[in-house]
């Protein structure tokens, strides 16, 4: 406001000044081009025309007004007297603002000034000489820049550490940066070590701009021209330093530049003043070697700079003149001890001049670092310490005097000796980075690797300290870093690791390409250490330089450091110092004020293993810690945030399940649960709140799978955090629905979730103001058990509602409120976890050994769904009884599953027990009857609150989503139980079985078939998608079916033949129209034959075989199906229809085989047998009625009235003497059920044919003449009559297949046994005991029953002997006794009628009776026996072979099928029979 005369004057001389962004200087035009190759000087007209492009274009008289400038002094003018005044003003003069911006240290960090008095021994500020004593509050000021940047945005924060988003780039800097390619272009960047500026530089321009907030600053990008190379050797980026102005202009700032081939420039001010982007000095260092390059440039004293070329040569560059004005001189720092002024000078030059050399000494060794160390004892002197590959240097610098060489040591020997001192072993060591301590000390990042380990190189942070100025130091510290670099170090260029301590210390800081690491030195140890990781997009490009001596009085409690990042801008790194030194002092990590840092009394340590990101801790705790810190930084900084530039990555070399890594994911997760997490930000809206630990909560997972870990978290604890990540979901929605009720009445029902958490926390100890509130704030982890809760509390408060009409309203309102609760709990959790499947990944295999259970699916949670489901639908019942007749009427008509007892007779019948039938009424459902215009007219409102039949409706589409969750819970139970091998999964599925059709059903009644459809579908329940299709929607019942059939393929079909097999509807499940559905059915039918041979399936499946044209499988089903036939006809008409398709069979081409044969026989057999019951039966009628002198009757019918009983009777007797019903009463009484059985027309079995056919010892003939039938029935009745006991042995060996072995040996002796009783023996005996002629032996012995059955079985029947032929010994009952009468007859008995057999019960004594009688068979065989019935059966069977062998001699054939059987008949009367011709005589003997 207020400037002098020549200030304006001076404006009127200068151009005035540019736009607000862009600062412009065409000082390149001006410049003789630059002399490069092809390549490297297209890619600096490329920098030129973007920076150009990118430019404010400057008035033309401005650019006339552009000149050279020199280095004389006399060119520049001289300083005003205020700025002189105001640069030797004392401090304690300076402003009340700045004094108050110094920082000050809080009572806890006070201690750590004098812990060690060369780390915290305060540098005294001199009181004379230029800059000196503004010097602290320079620091005072950049201290404040800081704090007040660190209330920016926050990319990072631990518990001692974190990271700012201090300033973004100028649009200018941004586009200079995105125009060039970093990789190949070389670019610098760096800030100021006071104040708010920061550059960028390439080869041809650097960019200076102001990104504090500093009153005064310029808010601008000033464009500065860089000096161009001499020759053309290089395209390199320049060395740039940011000079501080004199004084308090902290607004301002001047820029010193230097180019690889040292030319330098230097802008006194940039922004105000005299200075300005087109205004600068410039110099040439004259390097002594021209292929060397100019690489650091350091600040030794304000206005004083030492440059550093590649081979180690060192210029000494100022600024300013003697009298403090603006002036640019450099020389070349020389080991000689001359002067460098005065006469001295002169001297020197009339010598030679000084000796220059380099402090590269050997061959391959180059530049690494330089650093400013502390003051000497020379005024207005500082040490300045040059570090090569191998070497370290000192030197003494100063303004007033000439500079001295100290030394040079061998660095690499000296950290090479002390690591193998330490490590015991034998180490290579290489160096990167060199900076001083406050108290002098030097620091070097070193490089360790021990080539016998095989072990990675090992950063490490040495200590070394001189005992006096001019001695080498010793190495007194090695602290290795946990820190490993992904990739290989260098030790020049923008790869190699830079070392920085702010204020000279404790805080280290050493930045790689892609990385900080942030250290706190104390005495005996590293008492702090993180890493700070950068993407890889965002590269680091320069940080804040340390700032020259003297340092700040007292340790600031907090230290910082600026950086530049390609992407993000600048940032700042901040350490709480004095938190941390507190903290280790307090642990006893620091050692005595005087001790070593490394004592050498403890012997050799182990070699220190490089460690990942997080780090390897020395304990499992300490690991769990920074697994945790770094997952806390990372969720609450890093995932989700693209705009984060910080990199968050961790790595696990744990073999497996990492128990660190689980254990501090659970404790972030568990944190962000419980609302305990430091990190996480109160807030007034309780919705957003839950919201974000919501995310939080995911970010875990999301974290730890983003860093390929998620194989390193157990089933288990993925399940644990998917929980909290479900709780907090369950909450936020839980919150919406408060919010929501709280706009409805005053009420129970309404208050519903604030009584009950509030009773809940009361419960457990816990009283709050806002139990609500606090329980969302705190205690969502919960959740679970307050719905446990609402369950066993629900029914008292529903039962204390109900004493009045309006309560019993707000009973049924709880009722609904409580479903609302429960749907909105576990329906926002299930969705949670459903939509973030992939991300937790706990639906694979479950392990055995780790499986864990969730929180949804509890017995509790299970329970409670169940109840609310029965609840809902009695209160479904409970108001349409009341305001809805047509739903109630739907819902009484209808019984679930389970409702009744199925096998009751007397229960009511239900929609879902009707047959199959197209014409069965459907119950339509909602969507069907009524739009919803129409419904709601008819609701007449559309609150539960206010309106019953809203209420109604809510209440039945609140069923829907209760059994999906009750049917999800189920089946995770059950997935749980099953793999742990649980005893009780297989009741807990029988439960779920019931529960889910029943559920599924009950939506049909209540108009909401649709939802059932749906839940069906999902959960695969295919018997009751069947009975949804004929239930509600028969009309389309085809097209239903065949889109399910190929939906579910082969188990949908299988269920809907079970459905028609069940309810007996043969006809639709024959009627099959796909061919899949054919192929299906004609599984499921030998599946279901398999499982029950006597089945419905083996009586209707032939007709499927037929169908698909497989008539030997319907042959073989026919078959069966006759021969497990009750009924004879019936018998008769199936395996007359297994006959024809055998000849189906057989007429196919190639069809006939042995079995085909096989089969054929046994169903010729079959059908004889069903043939010799139709004969029975025509001669037991015709026998009856001729005994009643009935008239005869073309057909016989059966019939089950009285007369038709006393017929059976009367067959039973006129076919048996009186004797044998004296006799065998109890087996008469069988054979009595037997012919009724026969009257019948029932099929009988083998052995009860057997049976029927042996017993009767009465058997009239029929008498054509007389009978009811024709002769040629007659005949055959009366044939079967007289062959009825060899019949009954050919009718045994062809049953003989499919019978046990003991029932065809007890059948046989039976059939033989009665044989050999047939006839008198004792009268034969009495007959032929006197003195008879052979010839009557043999008649008396041919007129016998026993040569009648030999006779018919081995020469009719040609039965095999001795297969199905008996001697009279080997025929009693006593050895089948037990197997006759406990096994075949006595339990048929028992059995009654109820079987279908017609047998009818008898008294508890028919087993002694059957007993006896069977042994009065044996005994009259005994008594046969002892009347010589051996020696006549022997004859007898003698006599009948005879006769088969005259009868099968070529001489007298038999039949035309018997001549080619000679041999084997003539072996029937010698071999088969046990004698030969020779014996007839003694056999004679023996008879007579």
């Amino acid at each position: 406001m207020f400037t002098s005369p020549s200030v304006r004057v001076r404006r009127r001389q200068t151009a005035k000044q540019p736009p607000a962004e862009v600062c412009s200087g065409e000082l390149a035009a001006a410049q003789p081009p630059l002399k490069r190759n092809s390549s490297l000087a297209g890619s600096a007209s490329t920098l030129q025309n973007s920076s150009r492009l990118q430019e404010v274009s400057l008035p033309a008289g401005q650019q006339q007004e552009q000149q050279s400038h020199t280095d004389a002094s006399s060119q520049h003018p001289h300083p005003q007297k205020k700025q002189a005044l105001e640069s030797k003003r004392p401090v304690w003069l300076a402003p009340l603002t700045q004094r108050a911006r110094r920082p000050q240290l809080a009572h806890e960090s006070s201690a750590h000034v004098s812990r060690d008095s060369r780390l915290a021994a305060p540098e005294e500020a001199e009181e004379t000489g230029f800059g000196e004593a503004a010097q602290p509050d320079r620091t005072g000021s950049t201290a404040e820049s800081t704090r007040s940047m660190g209330s920016g945005h926050v990319l990072l924060r631990g518990d001692q550490h974190a990271v700012y988003d201090a300033a973004a780039f100028p649009e200018a800097v941004r586009r200079l940066l995105g125009a060039i390619d970093l990789a190949s272009v070389p670019t610098a960047a760096g800030l100021s070590s006071s104040g708010s500026f920061a550059f960028v530089a390439t080869p041809t321009t650097c960019l200076v701009w102001s990104y504090g907030s500093a009153a005064g600053a310029a808010a601008g990008v000033y464009r500065l021209a860089m000096p161009d190379p001499a020759d053309a050797a290089g395209f390199e980026a320049p060395v740039v330093a940011l000079v501080p102005p004199a004084g308090d202009a902290q607004s301002d700032v001047g820029v010193l530049a230097c180019s690889a081939t040292g030319q330098l420039r230097y802008w006194d001010c940039v922004a105000f003043g005299l200075g300005g982007t087109d205004r600068f000095h410039s110099a040439s260092l004259e390097l002594p070697d021209a292929a060397d390059r100019c690489e650091q440039i350091t600040e030794v004293y304000p206005a004083l700079y030492v440059v550093a070329t590649a081979k180690g040569y060192l210029f000494q560059v100022s600024l300013h003149n003697p009298q403090g004005a603006a002036e640019l001189a450099a020389h070349c720092l020389s080991k000689s001890a001359g002067a460098r002024t005065g006469m001295l000078s002169r001297v020197s030059s009339l010598l030679g001049g000084p000796q220059l050399a380099p402090a590269t000494a050997a061959a391959g060794d180059a530049l690494v670092g330089v650093a400013a160390g502390a003051r000497t004892e020379i005024r207005h002197s500082r040490e300045v310490f040059v570090l090569t590959r191998q070497r370290l240097a000192k030197w003494v610098v100063s303004r007033a005097h000439p500079e001295k060489f100290l030394f040079s040591m061998d660095i690499l020997h000296a950290l090479s000796a002390e690591a193998a001192r330490r490590f015991d072993a034998d180490v290579d060591a290489s160096v990167y980075d060199v900076a001083t301590t406050r108290s002098g000390d030097v620091c070097v990042v070193a490089g360790l690797r021990a080539p016998a380990l095989g072990t990675r190189e090992q950063l490490t942070v040495a200590v070394l300290r001189s005992r006096r100025v001019s001695t080498e130091p010793e190495v007194v510290g090695l602290w290795p870093l946990r820190y490993a670099p992904d990739a290989e170090l260098a030790q020049s260029g923008p790869g190699r690791p830079r070392l920085v301590l702010p204020e000279g210390g404790p805080a280290a800081f050493v930045v790689f390409r892609h990385a900080v690491v942030a250290l706190v030195l104390a005495a005996a140890a590293a008492a702090f250490e993180e890493a700070v990781s950068f993407r890889n997009e965002d590269a680091i490009l320069g940080v804040s330089t340390a700032p020259p001596f003297p340092y700040a009085r007292q340790e600031s409690a907090e230290s910082n450091l600026m950086l530049t990042c390609v992407g993000a801008g600048v940032l700042q790194v901040c350490v709480e110092v004095g938190k941390i030194l507190s903290a280790a002092s307090l642990a006893g990590a620091s050692a005595a004020t005087d001790a070593e840092p490394h004592g050498t009394e403890m012997g050799a340590a182990p070699w220190p293993s490089p460690g990942t990101r997080v780090g390897k801790a020395s304990s499992p705790d300490s690991l769990e810690r920074e697994y945790q810190t770094q997952i806390e930084q990372a969720v609450f900084f890093g995932v989700g945030n693209t705009h984060n530039p910080l990199s968050f990555t961790i790595t696990s070399h744990a073999a497996g399940v990492d128990p660190a890594l689980e254990t501090a994911a659970l404790r972030v997760s568990q944190s962000i649960l419980d609302n305990t997490s430091h990190f996480i930000v109160d807030r007034l809206d309780l919705g957003a709140h839950l919201n974000e630990r919501l995310r939080r909560a995911q970010a875990v997972m999301q974290f730890v799978a983003d860093s390929g870990l998620a194989a390193k978290l157990s089933r288990e604890t993925r399940v644990h955090l998917c929980a909290h990540a479900e709780k907090l979901a369950a909450a936020a929605t839980l919150w919406e629905y408060q919010n929501d009720i709280w706009a409805k009445k005053a009420g129970a029902a309404s208050q519903l979730l604030a009584n009950l958490v509030a009773s809940f926390l009361e419960s457990v100890g816990l009283q709050t103001r806002d139990s609500l509130r606090s329980f969302f704030r705190q205690h969502v982890a919960a959740v679970g058990d307050v719905l446990v809760f609402m369950h066993r509390n629900l029914p008292a408060l529903r039962r204390a509602l109900n004493g009045s009409e309006s309560g019993r309203h707000d009973s049924q309102l709880v009722s609904y409120e409580a479903n609302r609760i429960v749907v909105a709990v576990l329906q926002s959790a299930m969705m949670f976890r459903f939509q973030n499947a992939a991300l937790y990944d706990v639906d694979c295999l479950p392990e055995l050994a780790a499986a864990s259970e969730r929180w949804t699916e509890h017995p509790a949670i299970i329970d409670l769904l169940v109840q609310r489901l029965e609840g809902s639908y009695r209160l479904c019942r409970e108001i349409s009884g009341q305001h809805c007749a047509s739903v109630y009427e739907r819902i009484s008509a209808t019984t679930l599953p389970s409702d009744e007892d199925p096998g009751d007779a007397n229960r009511s019948l239900s929609i879902f027990d009707a047959a199959v039938s197209i014409s069965h009424p459907c119950l339509p459902d909602a969507a069907d009857t009524h739009s919803n215009e129409e419904a709601r007219m008819r609701l007449g409102s559309d609150d539960p609150y206010v309106s019953s039949l809203a209420l109604l409706r809510e209440t039945i589409d609140q069923i829907g989503p209760l059994a999906n969750l009750c049917f999800r819970a189920f089946v995770d139970r059950i997935t749980l139980l099953q793999a742990t091998g649980a005893s009780d999964a297989a009741e807990l599925v029988r439960r779920y079985d019931a529960a889910r059709p029943r559920y599924l059903l009950c939506l049909v009644p209540l108009a909401r078939a649709s939802v059932a459809y749906r839940l069906a579908e999902e959960y695969q329940d295919l018997a009751t998608l069947v009975t949804l299709v004929f239930t509600t929607d028969s009309g389309n019942a085809a097209m239903q079916l065949r889109r399910y059939s190929e939906r579910f393929g082969r188990p949908f079909a299988d269920t809907l033949f079970a459905y028609y097999d069940k309810r007996q509807a043969w006809a639709s499940l024959l009627d099959t129209q796909d061919a899949s559905f054919d192929a299906w059915l004609k599984e499921y039918i030998d599946q279901r034959m398999a499982a029950d041979p006597h089945g419905p399936m083996a009586q209707i499946g032939w007709i499927h075989d037929v169908k698909m044209d497989d008539f030997g499988a319907a042959a073989a089903k026919l078959a069966r199906a006759g021969r497990d036939s009750l009924d004879v006809d019936q018998a008769r008409t199936m395996l007359s229809l297994s006959k024809l398709a055998f000849h189906a069979v057989e007429c196919q081409e190639g069809s006939c085989d042995a079995d085909i044969d096989e089969a054929h026989a046994r169903l010729e057999d079959a059908l004889e047998m069903c043939q010799v019951q139709e004969n029975l039966v025509q001669y037991l009628t015709t026998v009856v009625r001729d005994s009643r002198g009935h008239a005869p009757e073309l057909t016989w019918r059966r019939r089950d009235d009285v007369s038709d009983k006393k017929a059976v009777l009367d067959a039973a007797m006129l076919t048996t003497t009186p004797e044998t019903r004296h006799d065998r009463p109890a087996l008469y009484i069988v054979y009595n059920e037997l012919v009724r059985c026969i009257w019948n027309g029932r099929t009988l079995s083998a052995e009860d044919l057997v049976d029927a056919l042996t017993f009767p010892d009465s058997t009239p003939a029929i008498d054509s003449a007389s009978a009811s039938c024709s002769a040629e029935d007659a005949e055959q009745c009366n044939a079967l009559v007289r062959e009825r006991c060899s019949l009954a042995v050919d009718i045994l060996s062809r049953a003989s297949i499919g019978l046990p072995e003991q029932t065809r040996e007890a059948a046989l002796k039976t059939i033989w046994r009665r044989v050999f009783l047939s006839d008198d023996w004792p009268a034969i005996r009495k007959r032929l005991g006197g003195n008879v002629p052979d010839s009557e032996l043999r008649a008396e012995l041919e007129q016998t029953h026993l040569h009648a059955v030999l006779e018919n079985c081995l020469i009719t029947r040609e039965l095999a002997h001795p297969d199905w032929y008996l001697l009279p010994a080997d025929a009693f009952a006593a050895d089948d006794l037990d197997y006759l009468v406990s096994t075949r007859l006595e339990p048929r008995f028992a059995s009654g009628s109820e079987d279908g057999s017609g047998w009818k019960p008898l008294s508890t004594t028919t087993a002694s009776a059957l007993q006896k009688d069977y042994g009065v068979e044996d005994s009259r065989l005994r008594a046969a026996i002892d009347c010589g019935l051996d020696n006549y059966y022997t004859e007898i069977m003698r006599t009948v072979s005879d006769q088969m062998s005259r009868c099968r001699s070529p001489a007298h054939p038999a039949d035309g099928a018997a001549s080619d059987m000679d041999a084997g008949s003539s072996s029937v009367g010698t071999e088969v029979l046990g004698y030969d011709e020779d014996e007839d005589d003694e056999m004679q003997m023996e008879s007579d």
